[in-house]
């Protein structure tokens, strides 16, 4: 029989202490802080604190969120108008490859400016271009890939700058946008112009606005008297500065030639090309004589030789550019039927507006000036439209049961 123990020879446990238990937490003595001598002032503390260490340099990630802003922006423009995109590189890289670069490839981008009125540091240039640019089918699949932002070298940083300068940042150049081809017809119609005996490769508007802006010049246009429009012939590696800035290079005194047969305009183009072949076997001679004296350098690269290759467009393009001419032309002689076959001079380019732009490739081109002088101009049929044709059907079917209804009337009266 177990024997009862008392109350008083329990242990009884001691608490524990715990954040429940504030009182039971055993606290430091506070330390007394040390009081300030009045003859510090606050200058003294401030120039303390500038004699620190300065912070280290900022991560890899305040120049990777730009980058890949820059990056997103590029896949866009890529994904909205992969063939004009492709394109508008090309432009670019033959006026860069050209050897007139200094007249061609206007403007310079900024990255590649060289000291002021030095001009471009064309080599380096080319060479990123010829070295990081694929074709725009693998440059989606490659700036679509997030891990590959740490591995991107200095060389690459830069590539990627001048994509975005190109296809995004550009205030000065146009915007470039694919047409179907079975708009052609319809479109010279349209703007006065003689259709061409061969289809181009690709058929591009030019935009140098907002859609909004264009809509509402369109309907101003509409209101107004109509303007006119024709074909304009040039070097492929002259569109880039032409359509970025409104110049063309052309010789002084001499006017530019404007055709409303785009064969006529292939053919003056052509013309020109002897001229430039000329001066260019010139600088050429020039070269040679410099390089006979200073034998131990290298010789420069060939200007026609293309830095980028990697275009949809593997054949070497000619361009014709429908500009919209400027007021001050005859419009009674532009829109007269009879006059087919029209030439038109202008002395500055810069009244010149750029609206449409066809590419040809060169075999078919050479084919489409054995065609000259082409087609002659459809005239546009100026009768009512359906909306206005359907519209007065519809009032007279009103008038007719108008009348009939009236008539059944008085019929009915007499009765």
């Amino acid at each position: 029989m177990d024997t009862p123990v008392p109350v008083t020879m329990v242990p009884v446990p001691m608490p524990m202490p715990t954040s429940l238990n504030p009182i039971l937490i055993p606290h430091r003595p506070p330390i007394p802080r040390p009081i300030s001598s009045p003859a510090r002032t606050l200058d003294a503390v401030l120039v303390s604190k500038k004699d620190k260490v300065p912070l280290p340099l900022p991560p890899a990630s305040s120049w990777m969120l730009p980058l890949q802003r820059e990056m997103s922006e590029i896949r866009e423009s890529l994904r909205a108008q992969p063939q004009a995109s492709d394109i508008r590189l090309l432009i670019f890289a033959s006026a860069a490859s050209s050897q007139e670069h200094e007249k061609t490839l206007v403007p310079v981008p900024p990255q590649f400016q060289a000291s002021p009125g030095a001009g471009c540091q064309v080599d380096r240039l080319r060479h990123s271009v010829a070295d990081n640019w694929p074709s725009c089918r693998l440059m989606l699949d490659i700036l679509g890939r997030d891990e590959q932002y740490a591995d991107l070298t200095p060389d690459d940083r830069e590539a990627i700058h001048l994509l975005h300068w190109l296809l995004v940042a550009t205030p000065s150049s146009p915007t470039l946008r694919r047409m179907s081809g079975l708009h052609l017809r319809r479109l010279c119609k349209v703007l006065g112009l003689a259709r061409p005996t061969l289809e181009p490769g690709h058929l591009l508007s030019i935009s140098y606005e907002t859609d909004e802006q264009q809509e509402s010049r369109e309907h101003g246009m509409m209101m107004e008297h109509r303007a006119s429009y024709a074909f304009l012939g040039l070097p492929f590696n002259h569109l880039y500065r032409f359509l970025a800035t409104g110049n063309l290079e052309h010789p002084p005194g001499e006017p530019i030639r404007l055709y409303a047969q785009p064969e006529a305009a292939l053919v003056h183009c052509e013309e020109l090309a002897p001229q430039q072949e000329s001066q260019q076997e010139q600088q050429e001679a020039v070269q040679s004589e410099e390089q006979q004296q200073q034998p131990a350098q290298s010789s420069p690269e060939k200007g026609h030789k293309l830095c980028w290759g990697n275009s949809i467009l593997s054949n070497q393009q000619k361009a014709l550019v429908i500009c919209q001419l400027p007021a001050e032309l005859d419009e009674s002689i532009a829109h007269l039927p009879e006059k087919h076959f029209l030439e038109y001079f202008v002395q500055e380019s810069v009244g010149l507006k750029p609206c449409y732009l066809l590419l040809f490739d060169e075999p078919v081109a050479a084919k489409l000036m054995l065609a000259w002088p082409g087609r002659r101009i459809e005239v546009e049929n100026k009768g009512p439209s359906l909306a206005q044709r359907s519209r007065g059907r519809i009032l007279g079917w009103t008038r007719y049961l108008g009348h009939q209804l009236e008539a059944l009337k008085r019929a009915l009266s007499s009765l």
